[in-house]
C-alpha cells in the first residue's frame, strides 16, 4: 500500500510546474554578485593600504600614527603576569599630542591601524577614575 502512495506523490511532484528565471534575471543577478564581490573585496584593499601607509608614517616622532601606536601600546601592557593597561603611558601620550586638530587625527589614525574607536577603547581600558584624568587631558587641547 505504501508504494501507490509513493507513485502518486511522484506524479505529483512531477506535474508541479518549474520555476524557470528569465535569461535577463539570472544575468542581473550574476552581475549584481560580482559588483558586490568587487566591492568588498577593494574595500578590504583600501582598509590594507591605510594601514600600511599609517604603519610607515608612524616611525617619525610627533606622527599621529606614532600616537596612535603608543597608546594601543600602553593598553597592551607588558606587566609582570601580562594584565592591565599601563596608564602613566596613556597619560603621559596624551598629554604629548600637541592640539585638539591633532588630536582628531590620532583618532583617525587608530580607527585606520586597528578598527576602533579610541574613545571607546580608553573606556573600555581605564577605571572611571582614569577615564576622568584622560578625559581632563584631552579637554585640555581645546
Amino acid at each position: 500500500m505504501a508504494l501507490p502512495a509513493a507513485a502518486l506523490a511522484v506524479k505529483a511532484i512531477q506535474k508541479t510546474p518549474k520555476v524557470t528565471l528569465g535569461k535577463n534575471v539570472t544575468t542581473v543577478l550574476l552581475a549584481s554578485g560580482l559588483g558586490i564581490g568587487v566591492f568588498f573585496t577593494l574595500r578590504a584593499l583600501m582598509i590594507r593600504f591605510k594601514r600600511n601607509r599609517r604603519e610607515i608614517n608612524a616611525l617619525q616622532p610627533g606622527n599621529p600614527a606614532n600616537f596612535a601606536i603608543r597608546l594601543k601600546l600602553a593598553f597592551e601592557n607588558d606587566k609582570p603576569f601580562g594584565w592591565g593597561t599601563n596608564e602613566e603611558a596613556v597619560y603621559q601620550t596624551l598629554e604629548e599630542i600637541p592640539s585638539y586638530a591633532i588630536l582628531k587625527k590620532v583618532e583617525r589614525a587608530y580607527r585606520d591601524l586597528y578598527g576602533s574607536n579610541l574613545s571607546a577603547d580608553l573606556m573600555d581600558e581605564l577605571s572611571t577614575e582614569e577615564f576622568a584624568i584622560a578625559q581632563e587631558i584631552i579637554n585640555s587641547k581645546t
